[in-house]
């Protein structure tokens, strides 16, 4: 198809797009372009179906609807994480909708962090999100650690980008547990997740990954790759709930 520049073209073009369909799921402000999927999505027409009618099945069944909602309850974690896990490339029962990225990555760490012998340290890196940066702090202050020292933070070159082989040469015997970005959220800059988790299991690491900016952009495969564990937000590119992998 030839591309023309204008306005009439794009209208040609939104006409016969297959997904143009979806539009109409969702609330539309009037007079305007939303352009702030990144932070909040619209309200979509499904989502205020289901809250309207767990909010009825609250008001009718009470405490039963843990167990006697149309999807009860009680299961709606397992549930909604099924419907993900082929986003991510993992079994149904290895992901589940839970909390907040941040309270979901505290979780993971105090999990999978485990310091033995010299492998003190968490290896992240300057441009990753301060949240995570704030959280890992937190998480070797609760294990008498001082992050200036265990925290190691790999340096950007240019600071937009990091360099995986920076990231890889500081994958020391010093370093218990990675955390990295799936996408730096400055550049866009995607990192390549297969390698990074191959070249921190050579060296006994444990590695996850923050995929909020990727999740629902392009395609994860964290079964195939072993990577250890992952995290992500829906307020961005899913537009639904926050989740955890583990």
């Amino acid at each position: 198809m030839d591309y023309e520049l204008g306005e009439d073209f794009a209208l040609k073009l939104d006409a016969v797009d297959s997904l143009a369909g979806f539009k109409e799921r969702f609330y539309a402000l009037p007079d305007s372009i939303y352009m702030d999927g990144n932070s909040l999505g619209l309200m979509s027409v499904d989502a205020e179906r289901t809250l309207l009618r767990v909010m009825d099945e609250w008001k009718t069944l009470g405490i039963k609807g843990w167990g006697g909602g149309k999807v009860p309850w009680i299961g709606y974690a397992e549930r909604l994480g099924e419907l993900q896990a082929p986003l991510v490339g993992v079994d149904p029962e290895e992901i589940v909708v839970t909390g907040g990225t941040t309270v979901n990555l505290h979780t993971l760490v105090a999990t999978f962090y485990k310091r033995e012998g010299k492998r003190l340290k968490i290896l992240a890196d300057e441009l990753n999100f301060p949240s995570d940066l704030y959280a890992l702090s937190a998480q070797i202050r609760l294990r008498g650690g001082d992050p200036d020292t265990d925290l190691v933070l790999v340096k950007s070159r240019d600071g937009m980008v990091i360099e995986e082989d920076d990231i890889i040469d500081a994958m020391s015997d010093e370093v218990a547990l990675a955390l990295l970005p799936s996408v730096y959220y400055k550049s866009g800059q995607l990192l390549d997740m297969e390698r990074l988790t191959r070249e921190a299991h050579k060296h006994s690491i444990v590695i996850g990954f923050d995929c909020s900016h990727s999740v629902g952009v392009i395609p994860h495969y964290f079964s195939e790759w072993g990577s250890d564990f992952a995290f992500w937000c829906g307020n961005k590119p899913l537009t639904c709930l926050p989740v955890a992998l583990i």
